[in-house]
């Protein structure tokens, strides 16, 4: 064994505490469990949405029908996919929106591929001392108020995608989203359910208080009015966002940038005790760039690359499936389960050491997808491998929350656009920019600090360090598949770091087991960290009890656990009978053709 392995073993226990048991531990305070063993029997899948000329599958049902009307006035596919934005951030504040960021990727018919990154930037002037104070033990200073908010990106890769393949005007891509905030919408069941479980956060600030809580009358003398959280079927208004997007819309997107928006967003930053500046807004540069490509099955996959890890993790992933056969006891078969969970936790372990803003340090990010190296990294995969945590594969190159949201389209020409965004946690960072109407994210929380009490000769996360101007690594994995040049799969999902694991599900379920895009995003799902493995409870006993013997500790889901994400896809011939798409029953996104 090598020396790097060896120190890797020797620390391995202080390690996951200090990483992905902690995601652990924390996710499941946030998930809900089921009480062990109680199982929910399988239920049949909703019928997938079936169409001639075009599908959207977004998030809200709203989304998804604003970027249905935009195609029915002879929109494209990136047309729809900003009407559909423009609505998220209107009915979907507490996920997405112009406070956060994301990636994009566009195929056009005539079979050109780009991504857009706008992931969001950590402040030139970042302190990265600052988040390390021994008595911020919690870490509070990365994950909530001002001192959390990244330089945003939303409103550049939405200006980005306009700019370059749009056919409509901005005003009628932003009509329903500025009427919707203006009218007001009927609050859904999962808004309702976020502003309950977020209460302590949008009532300790006036302004968050104001736009997200109900005002009412108490009839107590002491305290005769108070805000309590909305209920579904309730309206909500929003006319800050509203003004705001009309700003946009006469003066362009870009000018977020500069001018009356900037300065709001500067001013709730340094007012908080942040170090955002106006200039770390206007030179705020979105990166157009190629996308990762890779071969499952004799289909073609495309996906975004660094900074974030999830295109590169997951054809690494399918690659070790194809190299270990992990997929051949059949579905939902235990044996497979075992198998693929060793792969899924192996390409994690290689992403963590390999992927980060390449801006800052280049890596060796590029071997992940390439055969030879799942080859090497399948070294020790097999049945008979008890559950453990995975060794890097090679020498490295020198907390956790799910709350974004996946949009695919599909036009009549063959135009298709995969899309994920994020403001990180709910809410994000519990701040908004002024009367904007605009929530800020709090993507400081997705860059790595070094432990308080290192282990020596144990490698650390160090290319996702705090720097000015750095992107942090992402999850984020929009794909589109290809059949002989084709497009014939658009899928992606929220759900923070088991994004990766759950897109190498929904795949396996369609390439392999043949399942229809509505059964393969339905089908439970399991997320493996070491020797604890999450289940959705509607796995069944027997699989359970062959997981426990291969060592896994079982920790049991609900049976639809928002913890596995919310994912969004469609399906195109002759990998379907016409054009199909499906939402995750796990959130309340929603599939709307013509």
């Amino acid at each position: 064994m090598s020396a790097f392995k060896k120190s890797f073993d020797v620390g391995r226990r202080k390690f996951l505490l200090t990483t992905a048991s902690v995601l652990l531990i924390i996710s499941w305070f946030t998930i809900g469990c089921a009480p062990k063993w109680k199982v929910t029997p399988l239920e049949p899948p909703p019928e997938p949405v079936a169409a001639e000329n075009g599908i959207v599958v977004a998030a809200h049902p709203m989304a998804a029908e604003a970027g249905i009307s935009v195609l029915k006035d002879g929109g494209n596919a990136v047309d729809a996919a900003l009407a559909a934005l423009f609505m998220l951030n209107v009915v979907e504040p507490h996920a997405s929106g112009l406070g956060g960021g994301g990636f994009a990727m566009v195929r056009t018919a005539g079979g050109d591929a780009k991504v857009v990154v706008y992931r969001e930037r950590a402040p030139e002037k970042v302190d990265p001392l600052f988040y390390t104070d021994p008595a911020d033990t919690l870490r509070v200073r990365m994950k909530a108020g001002a001192t959390a908010v990244c330089v945003p990106g939303a409103a550049a890769g939405w200006a980005e995608l306009y700019e370059r393949w749009h056919t409509l005007p901005l005003e009628r891509l932003a009509r329903d989203a500025i009427t919707a905030a203006e009218e007001g919408f009927p609050i859904d069941p999962t808004l309702a359910g976020q502003i309950a479980n977020n209460y302590a956060k949008l009532s300790a600030d006036s302004i968050l208080a104001e736009t997200f809580l109900k005002w009412i009358e108490t009839g107590d003398t002491l305290q005769p009015h108070a805000y309590i959280p909305y209920e579904v079927g309730d309206t909500l208004r929003q006319p800050y966002l509203a003004a705001t997007l009309r700003t946009l819309v006469e003066r362009g997107l870009r000018s977020f940038y500069r001018g009356p928006i900037a300065e709001s967003v500067v001013n709730a930053v340094t007012s908080g005790g942040g170090t955002m500046s106006l200039d770390d807004l206007e030179f705020y540069q979105v990166e157009v760039t190629e996308p990762v490509r890779g071969e499952y099955r004799g289909y073609e996959l495309l996906s975004i690359p660094p900074p974030s890890r999830g295109g590169v993790a997951l054809i690494e992933i399918l690659n070790l499936f194809d190299v270990t056969n992990a997929t051949e006891y059949g579905l939902g078969n235990p044996q497979s389960t075992h198998l693929m969970s060793q792969c899924i936790q192996q390409a994690y372990t290689d992403a963590r050491f390999r992927v980060s803003d390449q801006r800052f340090i280049k890596t060796k990010w590029k071997r992940m997808l390439m055969m030879d190296h799942a080859g090497l990294a399948a070294e020790g995969i097999s049945l008979e491998t008890k559950a453990e945590m995975r060794f890097p594969a090679g020498e490295p190159d020198s907390e956790d929350h799910g709350n974004t949201s996946h949009l695919v389209v599909v036009d009549s020409e063959g135009n298709v656009v995969s899309l994920t965004q994020s403001i990180n946690y709910f809410f994000g960072a519990g701040v908004m920019a002024g009367r904007t109407g605009l929530l800020l994210n709090n993507l400081m929380a997705d860059f790595s600090l070094p432990p308080t009490d290192p282990e020596p000769g144990l490698p650390f996360d160090t290319l996702n360090y705090i720097q000015g101007g750095k992107r942090p690594r992402s999850n984020m994995t929009p794909l589109i598949m290809l059949k002989d040049g084709k497009p014939v799969l658009i899928v992606g999902t929220p759900g923070g770091s088991r994004i990766m694991a759950a897109m190498a599900q929904i795949v396996v379920n369609i390439v392999d087991y043949d399942l229809d895009i509505s059964a393969a995003i339905d089908y439970p799902r399991f997320f493996p960290i070491m020797e604890h493995i999450v289940l959705e409870n509607r796995m069944d006993i027997k699989s359970l009890k062959y997981l426990r013997k291969a060592g896994y500790q079982i920790h049991m889901a609900g049976p639809y656990s928002t913890y596995f994400g919310g994912a969004h896809g469609i399906t195109l011939p002759p990998l379907s009978d016409g054009l199909l798409g499906a939402a995750d029953k796990r959130r309340g996104g929603a599939a709307r053709g013509y």
